[in-house]
């Protein structure tokens, strides 16, 4: 028994383990809680976008929400500098379901308060704070990278209309969110303005909503409509107020040329050309075109670039140049000296009211030698402004000048008006000048002294005549002799002092005295500058008195 039972003692019983344990099952389920809930996380989570701007005032990562129509539908994750500090690279989540909102022409911005031609806007956002807006676009393909403006498209990729183009030479003309009208109405806004730095010169794009689009034709000219416009050009003076929506921003018109057909339709992001105004719009009408030149030896100041060209108040071309210079051209600086003018004559207009098979450049031909002249003349008072006026002047000499020069045929020149009637008045006022003013003055004072005395002498005969009547060998006279010493007499008390005679005669003296002392001025005024009766002449230093000599 004892043996047995120390055997059973020793030998050990040997049992397998199993593979696995069910206390191992807790954190096996926890793994694939923990897998479907970041798989469930990631595979329902929105896109993700990268905002790029370069002030990212009121945008706080994890606070900024994105909207659409006043529906959240992101939030910002994180607002960071590139790498080269100079833009701010926000990036944002998207709720699932959105990624067909962003297309190449998504818009995305901030939406702040702000004041602007609209008026208040974004005034909710003062309590809420700043939230990034997005305008769902349409075409293209997906997108993640986006620009993020400061102010919101003006209009949305879906609105109904047509985007065109604008071109112009000057900078600063339009902004974006300035009117485009038709005939005082608004039919559509500016939406960019941008300088281009190769063509140097400025492009804007519009959009003309529907049903305005139409009106859009390839005939229609685009010009800047100011507020209030003021034109003092050698046509006159001309003052042009627009419609209240451009009188302190601005903004372009357009409409077809009078006489002109309305056109065809044209595509979208066609090009036109922006005008400076709705005058300069009638010149681009006119596209074929003769070159001519003058010299004139008249003073040019006042003559522009753009200045009409007339015969007879009809204008027929432009003034291109002035003065205009190019190789071949010599002259030599005298009396003789001519500057060069050059014009483009429009065919066009004045086949208007002659004819269309009026033969232009033969009839300029012939009538240059018929008398044909061109001249300066003042087309604007105040500003001095010159015109080209073309007439015939048959006094003139025939044209033996040549009939090119630079390769532009010639049209003879004559002074203008203004300048012949200054000779004139040249002329008159140096023959004044030469006068003998100082002789006659002379002369003038010595016949009234010589009055004077006369008057005098007069007045003792006078005295003497009455002495002598009153006499008693005045009684023993024959009675014809007494008669014609009365009479004498007579007419002499008719000068004597106190009568109407004497004193109109005095007075007359007088008159004559104050007149001579009052031209002496005027006389010795002309006398040193001739012209002072046109020019105003400098009034001369108040004369020093000389010192004492020692």
């Amino acid at each position: 028994m004892t043996e047995k039972n120390e055997t059973a003692l020793t030998e050990a019983k040997i049992n397998k383990l199993k593979s696995w344990s069910p206390v191992w099952i807790i954190p096996l389920v926890t793994l694939l809680i923990g897998a479907w809930i970041l798989y469930y996380h990631f595979s329902h989570q929105g896109p993700e976008v990268t905002l790029i701007t370069y002030n990212a005032e009121g945008i706080e990562a994890g606070k900024t929400k994105i909207k659409s129509r006043s529906v959240d539908i992101g939030l910002v994750e994180s607002v960071t500098l590139d790498s080269n500090f100079s833009r701010v690279i926000i990036n944002a989540r998207l709720d699932t379901g959105m990624n067909e909102l962003l297309r190449a022409d998504t818009a995305f911005w901030v939406v702040r308060p702000q004041i602007g031609k609209e008026g208040v806007t974004g005034l909710g956002t003062l309590l809420s704070g700043a939230y990034i807006e997005l305008q769902p676009g349409l075409t293209g393909k997906e997108k993640d990278e986006f620009n993020l403006l400061d102010s919101p498209p003006l209009a949305s990729p879906d609105a109904k209309g047509i985007r065109i183009n604008l071109v112009s030479e000057r900078a600063g003309q339009l902004n974006a969110g300035d009117p485009v009208l038709f005939r005082g109405y608004q039919v559509g806004s500016v939406e960019t303005s941008e300088f281009n730095i190769e063509s140097r010169d400025m492009h804007y794009q519009l959009f003309i909503k529907a049903p305005y689009d139409k009106m859009v034709t390839s005939n229609v000219r685009f010009w800047k409509d100011s507020g209030i416009a003021f034109d003092m050009s050698s046509s006159g003076v001309r003052v042009e107020m627009a419609s209240l929506s451009t009188l302190f921003s601005g903004g372009v018109s357009f409409d077809v040329p009078a006489g002109w057909l309305p056109g065809e339709q044209i595509a979208p992001k066609t090009e036109f050309k922006l005008y400076d105004n709705e005058k300069s719009i009638q010149n681009s009408l006119y596209t074929d075109y003769r070159s001519y030149i003058m010299f004139f030896s008249d003073s040019v100041r006042g003559l522009q670039a753009g200045a009409p060209v007339e015969f007879r108040g009809i204008r027929m071309g432009t003034v291109v140049q002035v003065p205009y210079y190019t190789k071949g051209m010599q002259q030599t600086l005298d009396k003789d000296f001519r500057i060069p003018v050059l014009i483009h004559v429009e065919p066009e207009r004045f086949a208007n009211d002659v004819g269309e098979s009026f033969d232009f450049v033969k009839e300029i031909t012939s009538a240059s030698n018929n008398g044909l002249r061109a001249s300066l003349k003042s087309g604007n008072l105040l500003t001095g402004a010159l015109y080209i006026d073309l007439d015939f002047y048959p006094d003139e000499k025939t044209w033996e000048g040549p009939q090119e020069v630079a390769g532009f045929q010639q049209i003879p020149t004559v002074s203008s008006g203004l300048a012949q009637i200054q000779q004139k008045v040249m002329t008159s006022l140096d023959k004044i000048n030469n006068l003998p003013v100082e002789p006659m003055l002379k002369e003038m004072t010595a016949t009234l002294s010589e009055s004077q005395k006369a008057v005098s002498e007069a007045k003792e005969t006078l005295k003497a005549l009455n002495a002598m009547i009153g006499s008693d060998e005045f009684r023993n006279l024959p009675n014809d002799i007494q008669q014609s010493l009365k009479e004498i007499n007579r007419s002499m008390q008719g000068f004597q002092p106190g009568s109407p005679a004497y004193g109109k005669m005095i007075n007359n003296m007088q008159q004559l005295d104050q007149v001579l002392r009052e031209m002496q001025p005027l006389l010795k005024t002309l006398n040193n500058k001739s012209n002072a009766l046109i020019f105003e002449a400098k009034e001369g230093k108040d004369p020093e008195p000389k010192r004492a000599e020692k």
